[in-house]
C-alpha cells in the first residue's frame, strides 16, 4: 500500500487560509442578522415610548384648554351685571353688554348664549368665523330638546358639563360646510331656584387641528361606536358620510376601547388607541405613524452594518491568508521578540523608577477628580432628562429637512414644528435652571425644613431614577426645620440616594427600591435612609466613611460618604452610623433639635 503524500507547504497553508475565510464569513453574516433583529427591537421599543408620551402631552393639552375654557364660563356666571338679567330682565342692557366684551375679547368664541329654565334662548351672541365681529342673535330658537341642555339641567351650582366634539346645527340640521364646536355648559341657580343655563360654543377647529399635529404621528379622533370623527385634515358627518376606524386601521375585533383608559397598541402595525378624558367626557383616539418616518436611524443603521459587513468580507481572506503564514514565520517573531525582551530587560529598572513617579502624580490626582465626581454626576443627570428632548429635535430636524427636500414645508407646518421644538429647548432650559439653583453655594445660614432639602434633591434625580425603575418612599411624622446651609443639607441626601442608587444597578436589583424615614424621637431627629441592595460587605462597615475609600472599585471616588459624615457631625453636631438589615443597608442620621425646630406636619 502505497504512503499517503505529504500535504505541500503551500497547499496548507491555502486550505487553512480557506477554512478561516469560511468561518469569517459565516461569523460576520451571524453579527449581521443579530444587528437587524436587534434595529428592529429598537425600533419597536422607540415606538412604544414615543407613542404614549405624545398621547400623554395632548390629553394634559386638550384639558388644560378645556379647564381655561371652564373658569372663563365660570366667571360670566357668577357676573354680577349677568345675574342681575338673570333675576330682572330690565337689566338686559348691562348683560348684553356683557357678552358682547366677553366675545371681543375671545375670538375663538362661536357662541355665548343664555337658555331659561324652559330651554329657550333668552340672549345669544354669535360669530360667524374667528375673524370676524360678534353680534347679537334676534331670532331665538329652542333648545330643550338637546343633550347638553337637560344634561347641564341636571348638575349642581357650579358644576360644569363639558360636550362631545360636536357639529353646529342650526334648526335642527347640521350646517355645512361642517364646523367643529366645543361647549362647556353650567346651571344657574338664584336662591337655590333653577334659571336656566349658560354656554359657551368654540370654533374647535383650530384646537383640533393643535391637538392633532405631530411630525410623528398622524392623529385620528373617532366616537366610542368606531366612527371617525375627524382624520387626515377631515371630518366625517357620521349620518350622511359614515367612515370606520377599521377602514383606516388593522383593529382586531374587540379591540375598540369602550371605557376611561382602555387602550391598544399594536407595534407590529405601528398604531396606538386609546379613551382618555376630555372634561366631563371621554375622547376616543388613535396615533399611526406616518409613513416614511424614522423613529431610530433605522436606514442608517442598515447602511453602517452592510458597509461593516462588507469591509470585513474584504479583509477576510487577506486577513486568513495571513493567519495561515507557514510556522518560520512565527519562529522569526518569537526571535525577534526574545532580543526586544533583553533590551526590555536592561531598561526595566529606569521604567519602574517612571511608573512610580506616574502613579504619584495619579495620587496627587486623586482629590482633584473627587471635587469633579459631583460635577460628573450632574452632567450625568442632565444627559438623561436632555436625551429624550434631544432626540425631539434630532427628528424634528429631520423630518424638516424631509419634508423642504419634497417641496412639502410650508409656513403652517413650519410654525407647528418650531412650536414642538420651542417646547423641547423650553424643557432643557427649565432642567439647567434647576441645576444651576441646586448647586448654586449658598451665602448664609437660613430655615429650612428637611422636606424642601429632599425635594431640591428630587428635582436633581427624580428622573434619573424613574428612568433605573427605582421607587424611591419618603416618611415624615412631622414637618422639622433646621438652621444652616440647604444645599449643604440636600448634600447629604443626595450622596446617599445616588449611593443607594448605584449599589442597586451594580447588583440588577429586581425591585430597586428606596425608603427614607424622617421622625422625631425626644430632641432629636433621625433619618433613616434604607435600600434592598444586598447590603454592605462586613469588611467594609467601619472603613464606609473613611476618605478615598470605595466600594465601587474605579467607579467610586470615596468621598461621598465622607462629605455625609463631615457635614452631619461638624455642621449640625450630629452623627452618622450604617448597619445591614435583612434586605440591604440602613444609614441612620442623627441631629439634635431644639423644640422649635418642630412643625406641623407637611403630609
Amino acid at each position: 500500500m502505497p504512503e499517503p503524500r505529504p500535504i505541500s507547504r503551500r497547499k496548507f497553508t491555502t486550505v487553512l487560509a480557506l477554512s478561516f475565510f469560511i468561518y469569517g464569513i459565516l461569523l460576520m453574516l451571524s453579527f449581521y442578522l443579530f444587528s437587524h433583529w436587534l434595529i428592529d427591537k429598537k425600533e419597536r421599543e422607540k415606538f412604544r415610548s414615543e407613542v404614549t408620551l405624545e398621547a400623554a402631552n395632548k390629553e394634559r393639552f386638550l384639558n388644560l384648554y378645556l379647564t381655561h375654557l371652564s373658569r372663563s364660563l365660570r366667571s360670566i356666571a357668577y357676573n354680577p351685571y349677568f345675574m342681575s338679567y338673570v333675576v330682572d330682565p330690565k337689566y338686559l342692557n348691562s348683560a348684553e353688554f356683557l357678552f358682547l366684551t366677553i366675545m371681543l375679547e375671545h375670538d375663538d368664541y362661536m357662541q355665548l348664549r343664555f337658555l331659561g329654565a324652559d330651554g329657550k334662548e333668552r340672549l345669544r351672541f354669535d360669530r360667524d368665523s374667528p375673524e370676524g365681529y360678534p353680534y347679537k342673535v334676534g331670532k331665538l330658537q329652542d333648545k330643550s330638546k338637546r343633550y347638553y341642555f337637560y344634561e347641564t339641567a341636571r348638575l349642581k351650582e357650579g358644576e360644569i358639563h363639558t360636550s362631545k366634539i360636536d357639529y353646529n346645527i342650526e334648526n335642527g340640521k347640521v350646517v355645512h360646510p361642517i364646523v367643529p364646536v366645543f361647549r362647556v355648559s353650567t346651571p344657574i341657580y338664584f336662591e337655590g331656584k333653577f334659571k336656566g343655563v349658560l354656554t359657551i360654543n368654540t370654533f374647535a377647529q383650530k384646537i383640533i387641528e393643535l391637538f392633532t399635529s405631530s411630525p410623528i404621528f398622524d392623529t385620528i379622533i373617532f366616537d366610542k361606536d368606531g366612527y371617525v370623527i375627524y382624520a387626515e385634515g377631515k371630518f366625517y358627518d357620521r349620518k350622511y358620510q359614515p367612515k370606520k376606524l377599521t377602514e383606516i386601521l388593522p383593529l382586531p375585533p374587540g379591540k375598540l376601547p369602550r371605557k376611561l383608559s382602555d387602550e391598544y397598541l399594536s407595534e407590529k402595525h405601528r398604531f396606538y388607541v386609546k379613551a382618555m378624558p376630555m372634561g366631563t367626557r371621554t375622547l376616543y383616539v388613535a396615533y399611526r405613524l406616518k409613513p416614511g418616518t424614522a423613529l431610530t436611524l433605522k436606514k442608517e443603521d442598515y447602511q453602517a452594518a452592510g458597509i461593516m459587513l462588507l469591509l470585513l468580507i474584504l479583509l477576510a481572506l487577506p486577513l486568513s491568508w495571513l493567519l495561515a503564514r507557514p510556522t518560520e514565520h512565527m519562529f522569526e517573531i518569537v526571535a525577534r521578540q526574545r532580543q526586544e525582551l533583553e533590551e526590555f530587560s536592561h531598561t526595566l529598572e529606569d521604567r519602574v523608577r517612571e511608573k512610580t513617579e506616574e502613579n504619584a502624580r495619579k495620587d496627587r490626582l486623586i482629590i482633584h477628580q473627587a471635587r469633579l465626581a459631583e460635577l460628573g454626576e450632574m452632567i450625568g443627570n442632565i444627559a438623561h432628562q436632555w436625551r429624550h428632548p434631544l432626540t425631539r429635535l434630532s427628528l424634528i430636524l429631520q423630518n424638516l429637512k424631509a419634508l423642504n427636500k419634497k417641496d412639502r414645508l410650508d409656513k403652517e407646518q413650519l410654525e407647528k414644528m418650531l412650536s414642538i421644538a420651542n417646547e423641547q429647548i423650553f424643557f432643557m432650559s427649565d432642567t439647567i435652571e434647576n441645576f444651576r439653583n441646586f448647586y448654586r453655594p449658598a451665602t448664609e445660614a437660613e430655615n429650612f425644613s428637611v422636606k424642601e432639602a429632599y425635594t431640591k434633591v428630587m428635582e436633581i434625580v427624580g428622573y434619573d431614577l424613574k428612568h433605573k425603575n427605582i421607587s424611591i418612599e419618603y416618611l415624615e411624622n412631622e414637618r422639622v426645620e433646621l438652621h444652616g446651609m440647604m444645599t449643604q443639607f440636600a448634600q447629604v441626601f443626595l450622596n446617599l440616594i445616588v449611593n443607594a442608587r448605584d449599589a442597586l444597578m451594580e447588583r440588577e436589583i429586581p425591585d430597586p427600591r428606596i425608603r427614607i424615614e424622617v421622625r422625631c424621637e425626644k430632641d432629636e431627629l433621625k433619618i433613616e435612609l434604607s435600600d434592598n441592595a444586598g447590603g454592605i460587605p462586613e469588611e467594609h462597615l467601619e472603613k464606609i466613611f473613611e476618605p478615598y475609600f470605595s466600594t465601587k472599585r474605579e467607579k467610586g471616588t470615596g468621598v461621598g460618604l465622607y462629605m455625609v459624615k463631615t457635614i452631619i457631625e461638624e455642621k449640625y453636631g450630629g452623627s452618622v452610623k450604617v448597619e445591614n438589615t435583612r434586605e440591604g443597608a440602613r444609614f441612620t442620621l442623627t441631629i439634635p433639635l431644639p423644640q422649635k425646630g418642630r412643625g406641623a406636619s407637611d403630609e
